[in-house]
C-alpha cells in the first residue's frame, strides 16, 4: 500500500511540475501502476503518449480484434514484441484487409513474421516457412528451417512449435518426393509426433494415401483397391495438400452426368521425384511417361489421372493430367475426352483431328467430313451415315444435305435446330481457308455444350451415346503412353511388353489390332 502510494505520488508530482520522466523513473511507475490496475485517466493517457509498452498492452486488449485502433496499437507494440508482430502476421493471413502499401495480405503477413524472426519470436520461423510451403515456394521454406534455432533444440524439445517444426519438414520432403527423409524423420520423431493433433492427422493421411509404401511398390496389393467398371481411373497427386484436393474432386464429380459411367480406385501419393515433367502455367502438361512403369503394376485401373502443381489440363491416350487451378468442370470435361469425346472449340493448328476427312467414323461427338458431294441423295446420306456415331439419333425426316448449285452441301437446315443431326462444330476453325473450303467439322446438336464450354453440362444425347457407344471410341489404357514413351526412345521389347499390357483391357479385336499396330 505505501509502495502504491508512492507511485502515486512521484505520478502527481510529475504532472503537476513537468519534471523529465527520467526523474522519478517514470516509465516503469507508469507500468507498475497500469500492470496493477491502479491508474486514472489522466495517468493512463500520458503513458499511452510516452508509447509505454504497458499502456499499449492495456489499450490493445480493450480494443476490438482487427479494428483501425487495434491494428495501430499493435504495430507500435510489433516494433519491440516478436509475440505480438506474429499476432499480426495471423491476423493479416487470416483475414480480407488490404492496405494500400502492400500488395496483398499475404505480403503483410510475410513482412510480421520476418519482424517477429528479428525479434527472436522462434514460431514465426516456423509459421513463415509454412506459409512460403503453401505458396509453392519449398526452397525458402526449407532455408528457413534450416535456420530457426527451434531445429538445434530437436529431438530433445518437445514443445508445439518442435512438432510442428518436424511435421512441416515431412510434409516438404514428401511434396519433393523426399520418401526416405519423410521416413526417417518419422521414425526419429514418431513418438511425439502422435501425441500432436496436427501430426495424428498427419499419420492418418500418410497412411491413407499409401505414402511409404510407394518405396517399395511390390508391397502394394493392387486387389486391395480393384474396381468393378470399364472406364477406371486411378487419381494421383504429389502432396498432401493436393491429395485431399482430388479426393472432393472426385467427391462432387458424383453430381456430374458422366458419373455413372466411371468409377474411380482410392486416391494416391505419386512421388513428385517419379515423374519428370514440364509444367508450365496456361501450357499443356507433358511428362516422360516411361517414368510411370515403376507405379504401373501397382495400379488396377484403365486409366490414371494426376494432379499437378501447375499446367495446361489435358488428355494424352490413357493419362489425364491437371493442376491444383482446375475446377471440377474442367476434370469432368478431361474425363469425357477419355470417353471418346472431341473439343468442339478450336483445335490447335495442325491437330492430327483436322488434318483431313476422316476414312472411318473416329468420336463419340465429331466427324471430320467434306463439305459437299454430287449424286444421289439417299445414296450419299447413307454413306455420312456409317461415318456417324450418332446415326442412330437422327431422325428419317430431319435433313443432313442441302441442295445449292447442284452439289449437296453437308449440314442440317436451321429450322431442324432443335434436332439431332449435321452442325457445324468450332473443332478445326484453325485450319487454313483453304482447307475449310474442301472439309470441316460436324456435331450432333446445334447447342453448345460442355465440350465447347466447360460450364455447361453433357447433353442427354451425349450421354445417350455413351451407353449406346460404351466401348467403341475409349482412349486405350495407360499402358499404351507407356508403350509409347519406350518406342520414341527406340526400347522396342519395352515398348512391345507394355502394348501387351495395354491389349489386355480390350474386349474387341479391332481394337486390340488397333494397339498393337499403334494406330491410336
Amino acid at each position: 500500500m505505501i509502495q502504491k502510494l508512492l507511485v502515486t505520488m512521484s505520478l502527481s508530482i510529475f504532472l503537476l511540475t513537468g519534471l523529465s520522466t527520467s526523474s522519478f523513473f517514470l516509465s516503469d511507475l507508469l507500468t507498475r501502476v497500469i500492470e496493477e490496475g491502479e491508474h486514472n485517466t489522466r495517468q493512463f493517457n500520458f503513458a499511452l503518449a510516452q508509447g509505454n509498452e504497458a499502456a499499449l498492452f492495456y489499450a490493445l486488449q480493450q480494443s476490438k480484434k482487427g479494428s483501425q485502433n487495434w491494428q495501430e496499437l499493435a504495430k507500435k507494440l510489433a516494433r519491440h514484441n516478436g509475440n505480438v508482430a506474429y499476432l499480426l502476421a495471423e491476423f493479416y493471413l487470416n483475414n480480407d484487409y488490404l492496405d494500400e502499401r502492400f500488395i496483398s495480405q499475404s505480403e503483410q503477413a510475410i513482412f510480421w513474421y520476418q519482424q517477429a524472426i528479428r525479434l527472436n519470436y522462434p514460431k514465426a520461423s516456423i509459421a513463415l516457412a509454412d506459409l512460403y510451403f503453401h505458396q509453392g515456394n519449398i526452397l525458402a521454406a526449407q532455408n528457413l528451417l534450416a535456420k530457426s534455432p527451434v531445429m538445434e533444440l530437436l529431438p530433445h524439445q518437445r514443445d508445439g512449435v518442435a512438432v510442428d517444426a518436424v511435421i512441416l519438414r515431412i510434409k516438404i520432403a514428401i511434396s519433393i518426393g523426399d520418401i526416405e527423409l519423410a521416413n526417417s524423420l518419422l521414425i526419429k520423431f514418431s513418438s511425439f509426433i502422435k501425441t500432436n493433433e496436427t501430426g495424428y492427422l498427419l499419420l492418418n493421411a500418410i497412411k491413407k494415401y499409401q505414402v511409404l509404401s510407394l518405396a517399395d511398390y511390390e508391397n502394394i496389393n493392387s486387389d486391395n483397391n480393384a474396381v468393378t467398371c470399364p472406364n477406371s481411373i486411378q487419381f494421383f497427386a504429389t502432396n498432401l495438400r493436393q491429395l485431399a484436393h482430388v479426393e472432393r474432386v472426385v467427391k462432387h464429380f458424383r453430381n456430374k452426368p458422366l458419373n455413372d459411367l466411371v468409377c474411380f480406385s482410392p486416391v494416391r501419393y505419386l512421388p513428385f521425384s517419379t515423374l519428370s515433367c514440364s509444367s508450365e502455367l496456361e501450357k499443356p502438361i507433358i511428362c516422360d511417361e516411361t517414368k510411370l512403369h515403376k507405379v504401373a503394376d501397382s495400379v488396377s485401373t484403365r486409366y490414371i489421372a494426376i494432379m499437378l502443381p501447375e499446367g495446361g489440363a489435358n488428355v494424352h491416350f490413357g493419362i489425364l493430367y491437371f493442376d491444383a487451378q482446375d475446377s471440377i468442370d474442367v476434370v469432368a470435361h478431361e474425363i469425357s475426352h477419355l470417353l471418346g469425346f472431341v473439343d468442339e472449340y478450336p483445335l490447335v493448328k495442325g491437330h492430327v483431328k483436322c488434318r483431313s476427312s476422316q476414312q472411318q467414323v473416329s468420336a463419340q461427338n465429331i466427324a471430320v467430313l467434306q463439305n459437299s458431294y454430287q449424286g444421289e441423295q439417299n445414296v450419299i446420306r447413307e454413306k455420312i451415315l456409317r461415318q456417324l456415331a450418332w446415326s442412330e439419333q437422327i431422325k428419317k425426316s430431319t435433313p443432313i444435305l442441302q441442295l445449292k448449285n447442284e452439289y449437296w452441301q453437308l449440314g442440317t437446315p436451321e429450322q431442324f435446330e432443335q434436332e439431332v443431326g449435321l452442325f457445324r462444330s468450332e473443332t478445326c476453325d484453325n485450319n487454313s481457308a483453304e482447307q475449310q473450303r474442301i472439309f470441316n467439322a460436324f456435331k450432333p446438336i446445334s447447342a453448345r455444350t460442355k465440350l465447347q464450354y466447360e460450364e455447361l453440362n453433357f447433353p442427354q444425347q451425349y450421354i445417350a451415346l455413351l451407353h449406346e457407344n460404351s466401348e467403341q471410341f475409349l482412349m486405350p489404357s495407360f499402358h499404351y503412353n507407356i508403350a509409347l514413351a519406350y518406342y520414341q526412345i527406340n526400347n522396342i521389347e519395352q515398348a512391345s511388353h507394355w502394348l501387351e499390357k495395354a491389349v489386355g483391357w480390350e474386349n474387341n479385336s479391332r481394337r486390340q489390332k488397333k494397339i498393337r499396330q499403334g494406330d491410336f
